[in-house]
């Protein structure tokens, strides 16, 4: 019998993944840790203290759990302040170097000796961005051109792990996304100019297990003098369009989906 483990980080996507699980009929656990901001809504069912692998793996085991699903974000501030963390990473890893992908894949391959891992995509296809206008105003020909340019960044971030998100103006580079996540590289860039364009894009090998790029409203807010939002089509979330819709609206902001 599937027993699954909803490992919940933070935002709005284990949210909508427990209520799409538990729909289907899905016997479900919730794990969160207790460093986390969570929706109101999510009730965890148990929790850790602070990032430890080496809890994680002890709940598996006392909960007979056969499938693990990792979901939302995991704050960059905590990896790097929880000597803890670090410390057992080390021990389990031979200390790699602390990107997304090295500890998140290194994390995977442990887990992976104990359950069956299932993607958070499982659950949420219908929230994959589309190709396209999305919401809000067109772009110009002169935005365009900042989006084709900033793909080509936010492509080359994403690939080294550095972030996904870059802020671009007529050609000029306003802000890139490093640890402190894409709401905050979009208020740093809109400071230094109006109706900015922000691509978002995913890795060129992007795991559907761990890590999906995704937006809500938050981030359309951010846009508050107008701008351009693309994100990369089929390999992103959106995670409540109707809303992103109405705040597009709002604030002259355009949102669209490319390729």
């Amino acid at each position: 019998m599937k027993r699954i483990l909803l490992l919940a980080g933070e935002g709005d996507i284990p949210l909508l993944i427990y209520e799409k699980a538990k729909k289907e009929g899905e016997e479900v656990l919730v794990l969160s840790s207790l460093s986390f901001s969570l929706p109101e809504e999510l009730k965890p069912d148990l929790w850790i203290d602070g990032i430890s692998l080496t809890q994680i793996l002890k709940v598996i085991r006392e909960e007979k759990i056969t499938h693990l699903c990792l979901a939302g974000k995991i704050p960059k501030n905590l990896i790097f302040e929880e000597d803890r963390f670090q410390e057992e990473f080390k021990k389990l890893f031979s200390a790699p170097k602390l990107r997304d992908g090295v500890l998140l894949q290194a994390a995977l391959e442990k887990l992976k000796e104990e359950v069956d891992i299932i993607s958070p995509l499982f659950f949420m296809k219908e929230y994959l961005t589309p190709s396209g206008k999305i919401a809000g105003r067109d772009p110009s020909q002169e935005e365009w051109e900042d989006i084709s340019y900033g793909a080509r960044i936010a492509r080359f971030l994403a690939d080294e792990e550095i972030g996904q998100t870059v802020v671009v103006k007529r050609g000029a580079v306003l802000a890139l996304e490093g640890a402190e996540g894409t709401d905050e590289t979009i208020k740093r860039g809109v400071s230094l100019g109006k109706e900015v364009v922000v691509v978002k894009m995913a890795r060129s090998q992007q795991s559907f297990l761990i890590d999906i790029p995704a937006i809500g409203e938050k981030t359309v807010q951010c846009l508050k003098n107008g701008g351009i939002i693309a994100l990369e089509a089929g390999k992103t979330f959106l995670l409540d369009r109707e809303k992103i819709g109405e705040e597009a609206e709002k604030w002259g902001v355009g949102v669209i989906g490319i390729n």
